[in-house]
């Protein structure tokens, strides 16, 4: 019994060592990837005075909200460009969910024939491309749907081939094939299994790429920028794109009277920078949090091969 205890103990010792090392890993790694947000507040939060003359740091040396009253008062243009992009990731996000899994569900079904030819086909559309200009030319000569919504919404986005394999694997790896077998007995036809069955035994990945596709409509301002000119359809990203890039400007340009070097000093040009950024990502960052489950457990099952 001695014996037991002692050859015991130092291994209980050791495991719990690795998990305290473990934890201070962690933290000191959390903290690392948290930093630059809690940088970009604190800058948000400065005088412009303050940013000039002492940098950045991470606790603001000077209040101020000065940053965040220069975008209320383009609370409205920007409150449209939200409900813009919010329109755009909600109806992109849904149908990106329901083109991914009708297009990986036979590529998992053993009796489609052509479904390697199919997966190689996608595989190979993942390495090569036609290119920007390519691109370009067909979504607006052939399309033609520059400075409409279909370009926020079909360019790059849609569907993606990564997300396909990586549904066609949850679906070979998690679904045995005897449920469908079984369905198909009961006189359950094609699309009845997939909406009865594959799709309700799927949520962990549908909810991983259906981040991944929110992300990508969230964040995306290439489209905005390479189809849009009309103002009215800018998204919250190709805005406050447009709205950096006059602060540049501004930031840039000669100033010429007296009045106008004031109105340059005290406009807050580094803070607003920041407080766009965070305005930018505050919507994804109160998401985020309740999917993470489903989401770790659907890229660790899905990028399992099937």
């Amino acid at each position: 019994m001695d014996q037991i205890r002692k050859s015991t103990a130092p291994t209980i010792k050791d495991e719990r060592a690795f998990h305290n090392v473990a934890l201070v890993l962690m933290i000191l790694l959390a903290l690392y990837c948290l930093a630059p947000f809690f940088l970009m507040l604190s800058v948000s939060l400065s005088t412009e005075h303050s940013l000039s003359t002492g940098g950045y740091s991470f606790w603001p040396r000077e209040f101020s909200f000065a940053a965040y009253d220069y975008l209320w008062a383009k609370r409205f243009t920007i409150g449209r460009a939200y409900g813009i992009t919010i329109f755009v990731t909600v109806v992109g996000t849904i149908t990106n969910l329901l083109l991914t899994s009708l297009f990986a569900y036979p590529l998992s079904r053993k009796d489609f024939k052509p479904r390697n030819v199919i997966a190689f086909i996608i595989f190979f559309s993942l390495m090569f491309n036609g290119g920007l200009t390519a691109s370009y030319i067909v979504w607006t000569r052939l399309f033609h749907i520059k400075n409409t919504i279909w370009a926020l919404l079909i360019p790059g986005s849609l569907m993606g081939g990564m997300n396909i394999l990586l549904v066609r694997n949850y679906f070979n790896a998690n679904i045995p094939y005897s449920i469908i077998e079984a369905a198909q007995i009961d006189g359950a036809g094609v699309f009845r299994i997939y909406w009865r069955i594959m799709l309700p035994l799927s949520k962990p990945v549908l909810t991983t790429i259906g981040l991944f596709a929110a992300l990508g409509y969230w964040n995306n301002w290439t489209n905005g920028l390479y189809y849009i000119s009309d103002t009215k359809l800018y998204t919250i990203q190709v805005y406050l794109k447009k709205l950096m890039d006059s602060i540049a400007f501004l930031k840039s340009s000669d100033i010429a009277s007296e009045s106008a070097a004031l109105a340059y000093k005290a406009f807050p040009m580094e803070s607003a920078r920041m407080a766009i950024a965070i305005i930018a990502i505050l919507p994804i960052l109160l998401v985020y949090p309740f999917i993470q489950k489903e989401l770790v457990k659907g890229l660790v099952i899905g990028g399992v091969k099937g």
